[in-house]
């Protein structure tokens, strides 16, 4: 078995400086720009009991909390990050953005 080295390491204590924190700007923010998220789009929720869910069949449906006409939540990790309208995309359903939510 190789023997470690083990060194002790002096460490200089940096002061905060108020007022002068590096802000990350756009040339910056190229690094992260092709990181893929997922993204996720929230129709609605509904409760059920395990008895209510194991009596669903084929064709049962499924009321949710949300009414025909309420935005659909755009959501990245556990934060609602935009809200728009369900829209039909070519074959595929989409989001119309309306509201992008500001930073807390």
């Amino acid at each position: 078995m190789a023997k470690k080295v083990v060194e002790s390491v002096e460490l200089q204590q940096l002061d905060a400086v108020p007022g002068k924190r590096k802000v990350v700007t756009a040339p910056a923010l190229e690094v992260v720009r092709d990181v893929k998220v997922r993204l996720t789009a929230v129709l609605g929720e509904v409760s059920l009991t395990v008895g209510e869910l194991f009596e669903m069949a084929e064709n049962s449906v499924v009321a949710l909390n949300t009414l025909v006409d309420e935005d659909i939540e755009l959501v990245l990790g556990d934060r609602v990050i935009a809200r728009g309208a369900l829209v039909i995309a070519d074959d595929h359903f989409g989001i119309q953005i309306s509201e992008i939510m500001k930073k807390e």
